[in-house]
């Protein structure tokens, strides 16, 4: 890690899980990224291997993975404390929006701005999806770079490809694929 986690303040954990919780529009691929950019890229907190490493380990998890993501991520920085801290000023922001946009919404006859609005985002989730995807592809692929052979990349795109194909025909089931793929990485390791 290129910082300490003690230099890493819970007022800066604050300010920051709680701007990305406010500006964190399009999902968990939206926050990942924004997450990736803050404590990777922008403040060198967290090293790429121990963030992807994180990314790894939440999408095996059920439940919202880049709110346990974020919990990680402050974690890393301030262990319980710091993940307490980032967890909820990354969820209430949302909390409160979706609080106040499910009143709009199941009003009878809610504003036709809301309507566009919302039809507006629907469209623009899957170009934010496909942005942070195409974000975390670089690292992981470098990662797979040991050096010595062309196996573990050719692995490499052979698990996209499971993964790819699990997301688009399996849906709940992919969870299931990517731990065959990591079993199968193990166990090539293990050799």
């Amino acid at each position: 890690m290129a910082q300490e986690p003690e230099r890493v303040s819970l007022a800066v954990i604050a300010r920051e899980w709680g701007r990305i919780g406010c500006i964190g529009f399009g999902g968990p691929p939206a926050h990942i990224a924004l997450l990736r950019r803050l404590c990777v890229q922008d403040r060198g907190w967290l090293a790429e291997g121990e963030f992807e490493d994180g990314v790894a380990a939440v999408n095996l998890l059920p439940g919202p993975a880049s709110t346990q993501l974020a919990i990680y991520c402050a974690w890393q920085l301030r262990r319980a404390a710091g993940a307490l801290v980032g967890g909820v000023c990354f969820i209430v922001p949302g909390l409160v929006v979706i609080v106040a946009l499910a009143a709009v919404f199941l009003a009878t006859r809610p504003p036709g701005w809301i309507e566009g609005a919302a039809l507006g985002a629907g469209a623009a989730v899957p170009a934010v999806a496909v942005v942070a995807a195409l974000g975390l592809i670089p690292a992981s692929w470098r990662r797979a770079d040991t050096g010595r052979a062309r196996a573990p990349r050719l692995r490499w795109a052979a698990y996209l490809l499971a993964g790819g194909a699990a997301a688009a025909t399996v849906g709940p089931w992919l969870v299931l694929v990517l731990a065959a793929c990591g079993l199968i990485e193990v166990a090539v390791r293990g050799r």
